[in-house]
């Protein structure tokens, strides 16, 4: 960015980029604060009420997970009436392979060890509530906790062999899998983000009858004392784990401020299928506007690590929200978190020396204003002859690259000057066929 000669602000996040199979559904609550029924597709399941379901501000985040930490969260509230909210995670019912749920969870409190005691989330069939996969957490004593999985109502619950502190009431990463083949429900608490599935897991349940199909998720709330209250954010539902909670490509992902605007730096660890990254911008808080404003091509194959750049000159000062969008080559894609960076705006007018120079027919012409203003950049032959009008109009603040068009010129030495409000200067530049 003009005027600015050292990097004045950094910002180094590392952030995972799930590399996708299918993700169904991801849900960050990007809603307004209160009743989650109507928001974001959620609706009432029946005639429960929806009281302790809220949306609250606030979210949680979890290291390298590739989910929530962006807008607020929801809140299972424990006490009063049965309340249950659902919506649809797929158009068709998913009847075979594998299906993963993950989220991230606070827990106030937990439930007893009754078989449906802290029960605060499932996966279920497209109607009625037969086919089914619950996750739920229970009192361990001593400050520990256990969570469960359950498969159909004619299964008994199975809780983790080990259980886990809560003091100082800390995120946990959940991810449930439900495998058609086996018939069999696992549970993963905190699973490694370093690599593929982990070989063993927290927690398994095969009994109870066959789940037929899965297309809705509900969260719940039980109604009476020995339910959760518990804070929910980030959930994922894809048939990978590679796309539910595993962070395996992006491994790094950084904003700093540069003399020609803001440069973004990411990297990847592996690569598969991927046909390159959508970089997006937004300039509200919330992130609720994205534009896209370049595309950088990715690798395709790769067991190697790759570095990609790219540095947005479009910039007037303040603050900007940036977020990456893979796409494979079958045009399946995911988002990265998002980062955010102040920038100030241009201390000083500037014109820049052309590039390349010389140049056979185009070359890029680029100037910085601090202040908005009329601007007119014009070039002129050797005898003072104007030969072409560049930018004649009301330009922002900012850092600015024009393309010239020599084709219909002569060889030879040109000058190009630019006139901002009281600004005026004049570079020269050759043009050689």
């Amino acid at each position: 960015m003009g005027g600015v000669k050292t990097v004045f602000f950094v910002l180094l996040l590392y952030i995972p980029l799930t590399k996708a199979q299918t993700l169904f559904f991801e849900e960050n609550f990007n809603c307004t604060v209160g009743d989650i029924s109507g928001q974001n597709g959620w609706t009432t399941l029946g005639t429960d009420n929806v009281d302790n379901l809220n949306v609250v501000s606030g979210n949680l985040s979890y290291t390298d997970y590739s989910s929530g930490a962006v807008f607020n969260s929801v809140h299972v509230i424990s006490g009063g009436s049965k309340d249950e909210c659902v919506q649809e995670f797929h158009t068709a019912n998913i009847i075979s392979g594998v299906l993963y749920l993950s989220l991230l969870i606070k827990v106030n409190s937990s439930g007893t060890d009754g078989n449906n005691d802290g029960y605060f989330l499932c996966l279920m069939s497209e109607s009625g509530t037969t086919n089914f996969c619950r996750l739920s957490v229970v009192d361990a004593g001593s400050g520990n906790l256990q969570f469960g999985i359950q498969k159909n109502t004619d299964g008994g619950r199975s809780l983790t062999t080990s259980s886990y502190s809560n003091s100082g009431f800390p995120t946990f990463l959940l991810v449930m899998k439900y495998d058609f083949s086996t018939e069999t429900t696992s549970l993963f608490v905190n699973p490694a983000l370093s690599g593929s599935e982990p070989g063993s897991t927290d927690a398994i349940n095969n009994t109870g009858s066959a789940i037929s199909d899965l297309r809705r998720i509900q969260i719940r709330q039980g109604g009476g004392a020995t339910d959760c209250d518990v804070q929910i954010d980030g959930i994922r539902i894809s048939d990978a784990w590679s796309q539910a909670p595993l962070p395996v490509e992006l491994i790094s992902f950084s904003a700093l401020v540069v003399d020609e605007g803001i440069k973004l730096n990411w990297r990847t660890e592996t690569e598969v299928n991927n046909y390159g990254f959508d970089v997006e911008r937004s300039s509200t808080p919330l992130g609720t506007i994205w534009k896209t404003i370049g595309f950088v091509n990715g690798n395709g194959n790769s067991n190697s690590p790759k570095e990609y750049s790219f540095i947005d000159k479009d910039i007037t000062g303040g603050k900007y929200f940036y977020r990456l969008k893979q796409i494979d080559n079958d045009g399946t894609f995911t988002y990265s978190k998002v980062i955010d960076i102040e920038a100030d705006k241009p201390l000083n007018y500037k014109l820049d020396q052309n590039y390349p120079n010389p140049f056979n027919p185009v070359t890029t012409i680029k100037f910085t204003i601090p202040e908005a203003n009329k601007v007119t950049l014009k070039v002129f032959n050797v005898i003072g002859e104007e030969v072409a009008k560049i930018v004649d109009q009301w330009t922002e603040a900012g850092t600015h690259e024009i393309n010239f068009d020599g084709t219909g010129l002569n060889s030879g030495i040109y000058f190009y000057r630019i006139k901002a409000g009281d600004f005026v200067t004049i570079r020269k530049m050759t043009l050689l066929k």
